[in-house]
């Protein structure tokens, strides 16, 4: 599973797709959550899910339960779950761990790949520091993300890096960047620096290149929400 995959899938197809109900559940809440139908604080009702699924509440819960621990929704028992806050520190701070992930899994990487799959690697680099917007640049972000896990060998870790990944995005998409000053520039010049590494096939100035963006990132997302008003107001069942 990657976060370019999360995708809601059309209804005449759920009960006939190999992926279980609860991953199904999975990806068409948070798919909702990243094109913005569900803003920071907004309520989210599981028997709305199961109806538009067109599946028990079993599977909605467990998708729920994975999406909280991965940092998503926060979760009351017996009152309500709710979209989390993105903007908060525990939040943010998944941007830089994501990039202590990809660096770590890089530099393991890097001597055993091709010269192919390093040039996609330089070309996924080049778009970060060639993106145009801070949007572009996040898209591009996370599409560098997901090609660093496709190359995991461990799954366990590739896993733990993509879930790490749509914590980021969701930080990402959900701060707002107040003008493209000397801060927010620095992350097109970190990406310069990534690309030169992976271009050279050096593990170790990749990991330090990698670490090095994404803490530039982290500190160029500013702490503001989106101001999305909120769609669900309804009480959670309780679990």
């Amino acid at each position: 599973m990657t976060v370019a995959d999360a995708e809601l899938r059309a209804r005449q197809w759920i009960h006939r797709s190999p992926l279980p109900l609860p991953e199904l559940a999975f990806h068409h809440i948070l798919a909702a959550i990243l094109r913005g139908e569900y803003s920071p604080g907004d309520r989210l009702n599981t028997a709305r899910f199961a109806e538009e699924l067109h599946m028990s509440l079993n599977p909605i819960r467990e998708a729920i339960i994975r999406l909280r621990d991965i940092g998503l929704v926060e979760v009351t028992p017996a009152r309500y779950t709710k979209v989390a806050d993105f903007t908060a520190d525990e939040s943010r701070a998944a941007i830089g761990y994501a990039g202590v992930l990809a660096g770590t899994a890089l530099k393991a990487i890097l001597p055993t790949i091709s010269s192919e799959v390093l040039s996609d690697l330089v070309a996924c680099a080049e778009e970060i520091g060639e993106a145009d917007g801070v949007d572009g640049r996040n898209a591009a972000v996370i599409a560098f993300l997901t090609a660093v896990a496709d190359l995991m060998e461990h799954p366990r870790r590739a896993i733990h890096l993509v879930e790490t990944t749509i914590l980021a995005q969701c930080a990402l998409q959900f701060g707002e960047v107040a003008g493209r000053d000397e801060s927010t520039q620095a992350p097109f010049r970190a990406a310069g620096a990534v690309v030169h590494a992976i271009r050279a096939a050096d593990p170790d100035l990749t990991e330090a290149a990698v670490r090095a963006l994404f803490e530039h990132l982290a500190e160029s997302s500013a702490a503001v929400s989106r101001s999305a008003p909120s769609r669900l107001r309804d009480v959670e069942p309780a679990a």
